[in-house]
């Protein structure tokens, strides 16, 4: 795999652009980060309960910590064969049930140098007694990579290697193609990424290789309608997305080839509009999830750059964080 394909999987996980060439930059105030255990690395997936309890995924073996608000740190799930890597995580609080993509981003090097890779799939977790609920393995041959949720339990995934936005239906064990569309293709090694439907139904994507977004709207009978949201300029690897709660789009920019991981604001959210950026946080290594609970965001920052480094590699951070901020 060369280097910007792990680079693109690690956010599916030196600045070019200066800060003083976006329209605006107020700075979110950052708040004291969340120290992980050192037995714990390269977090991705994250989310939140309503009582601030955080779970938090790692992207190398798949096991997920439960941060309580009190700071006390336990394992809900230490990962096995079968969940391998958390790309997401969306908690459906009502029903019990963490939601997770587990991509196998990393594969496993052969003999011949052949990386192998096992198949990408779904899963559901029960919060209460940690047991595996289900596990579904994403079609023909999918990279499922970040999740939203609706009312009634039904799951949305996206399918960073097809142009595609599969279903879960609540209930179901497999998944449906609820939008297929030529301009979620692209050349690039990943497609569709970041996720989040807003509570009228509209669901928001990205293109991670390309940095482009759109709006999808859902119709009774026809196929959704599908919209690209013309930014201000391209992304440099647009990530995973959530709304906050003025309707505006926080989405993050892992900084592929620039170096210079950024939390963005993004309004207004209609085709056609001259939607702008605001500039929340910046100098960050390959932030790759984010969830939103009223003015403070919770970043998950892998600081996975070392490893694509000549002679950097081994050289594993000693801590991981989660990165927290306080909307403007």
């Amino acid at each position: 795999m060369k280097r910007r394909d792990v680079l693109i999987a690690l956010s599916g996980l030196a600045a070019i652009t200066a800060d003083a060439l976006y329209p605006t930059a107020a700075y979110a105030r950052e708040l004291s980060p969340i120290e992980l255990p050192s037995s714990f690395q390269y977090p991705n997936g994250i989310a939140r309960t309503q009582d601030g309890t955080l779970y938090v995924g790692s992207v190398t073996n798949g096991r997920i910590l439960q941060i309580f608000p009190n700071g006390r740190i336990e394992t809900l799930f230490p990962g096995n064969s079968d969940i391998f890597a958390v790309t997401s995580l969306r908690l459906d609080e009502a029903r019990e049930i963490l939601w997770g993509a587990s991509p196998d981003v990393l594969g496993t090097p052969q003999s011949n140098g052949e990386i192998v890779r096992r198949p990408g799939r779904i899963f559901a977790l029960d919060t209460r007694s940690k047991k595996v609920l289900q596990i579904i393995i994403m079609p023909d041959g999918g990279f499922g990579n970040d999740l939203a949720l609706d009312r009634n339990g039904g799951v949305y995934v996206t399918d960073s290697s097809r142009p595609r936005i599969h279903y879960l239906p609540p209930g179901a064990t497999q998944f449906q193609t609820w939008a297929e569309d030529e301009r979620f293709h692209t050349q690039l090694r990943f497609g569709l990424s970041g996720i989040v439907r807003r509570p009228d139904g509209v669901l928001f994507v990205t293109m991670y290789s390309d940095g482009r977004l759109f709006k999808v709207t859902p119709r009774t009978v026809e196929n959704p309608v599908i919209e690209e949201i013309t930014l201000p300029r391209k992304i440099d690897g647009s990530d995973a997305i959530q709304l906050a709660s003025d309707g505006s789009l926080i989405m993050l920019e892992a900084g592929i080839e620039s170096g210079n991981g950024r939390v963005l604001q993004l309004r207004p959210l209609e085709a056609g509009a001259k939607s702008q950026f605001n500039v929340l946080a910046s100098r960050m290594d390959l932030p790759v999830n984010l969830t939103v609970a009223g003015q403070e965001v919770w970043v998950t920052e892998s600081l996975f750059r070392h490893r694509l480094v000549p002679g950097q590699q081994k050289k594993i951070p000693n801590r991981f964080f989660v990165r927290r901020f306080m909307l403007p």
